[in-house]
């Protein structure tokens, strides 16, 4: 495994009334205008940043959105390397086989099909690291479904907010300092595993299919729990079959359960009562967890609620 090196990137996208090829807005829904990274020695410390901006080539007119967080001018976007520079520089700054960490799963995703767009080949090894499930799972003790902000975390862990949000550089510093605190303090109390090995389960493959999506006509009045117990299912990844043991979540609203896959290991999926139908439908979800699997607990069942002790605050005798 190569280098721990935390990214940020900045897109844009189509503005409105500027026409664009449907075909190549399929393959890039987001064009990388900016690149801001960090990369990471083995105690997670910040031994070297990175910054490009590169010069968009299909979304040439910023989006309003993204001007009014980023602020982005139309002109900024006049300056800048290719992205094919950009990358190449990243690459050679990161060294070979990185993790490149990242604040949710969505940079990575971005990254890839930028490098896609741009027929890079041949295409570069890398892994994705989702920082936010770090953070969730490690200094909140939540479950599943939080999507929490940068600024959010940097509150709870009591970090330092000295950097201008909404810039590359500065959110990739942001995140590494709330990574390097989360597994610091993690380490603390449960000693033991190195970093390498506490961030492992986080680690995903951001070439692989990991999702698939299905919505399910049911029979009136058919039992959903028979009808899911019943069925097989196929792994995202390489269509190998499995089956799965389903429990009720929400009261005759959505269901869970997991199966796994001799390649890719544990499958999560969830079903849902799809709402404003004529006909009883579900939305079924397979997918590959990136990161650990959180088991959603049922409504009915009682279960303590989670709280956090903050190490810093003063004990009171």
């Amino acid at each position: 495994m190569g280098a721990w090196v935390v990214i940020d990137l900045e897109w844009n996208s189509a503005a409105r009334g500027v026409k664009v090829d449907p075909a190549l807005a399929e393959k890039m829904m987001f064009e990388i205008i900016e690149i801001g990274a960090v990369r990471l020695d083995d105690q997670l410390q910040i031994a070297e940043r990175f910054e490009r901006r590169v010069k968009p080539t299909l979304y040439k007119r910023i989006q309003h959105h993204i001007a009014r967080v980023t602020n982005r001018t139309q002109q900024s976007l006049q300056h800048g390397v290719s992205f094919e520079q950009a990358f190449g520089d990243l690459l050679s700054f990161s060294g070979p086989n990185p993790v490149f960490c990242s604040w949710g799963t969505s940079d990575a995703e971005v990254m890839l099909a930028n490098v896609r767009f741009h027929k890079i080949t041949p295409e570069p090894l890398f892994k994705g690291l989702n920082v936010q499930a770090v953070f969730s799972n490690l200094a909140e003790g939540t479950s599943r479904g939080n999507q929490r902000s940068i600024e959010y975390a940097l509150d709870f862990l009591r970090l330092k907010k000295d950097l201008p949000f909404h810039e590359a550089l500065s959110d990739a510093e942001y995140a590494a300092r709330i990574l390097q605190k989360t597994v610091n303090q993690e380490s603390k109390e449960q000693g033991g595993e190195s970093v390498d090995a506490r961030l492992k389960p986080y680690i995903f493959d951001p070439f692989l299919n990991s999702q698939t999506d299905e919505r399910i006509e049911l029979q009136k009045k058919e039992n959903v729990l028979d009808y899911l117990d019943g069925r097989p299912y196929a792994c995202p990844a390489c269509g190998r079959e499995f089956k799965g043991q389903w429990t009720e979540i929400k009261p005759d609203k959505s269901w869970f359960s997991k199966g796994i896959c001799p390649l890719h290991g544990v499958i999560e999926m969830t079903a849902k009562r799809a709402r404003r139908t004529k006909k009883p439908q579900i939305q079924l979800r397979i997918r590959i967890p990136r990161g650990p699997l959180v088991e959603p607990i049922p409504e009915t069942a009682e279960s303590e609620p989670f709280i956090w002790i903050d190490p810093e605050a003063p004990v009171r005798e």
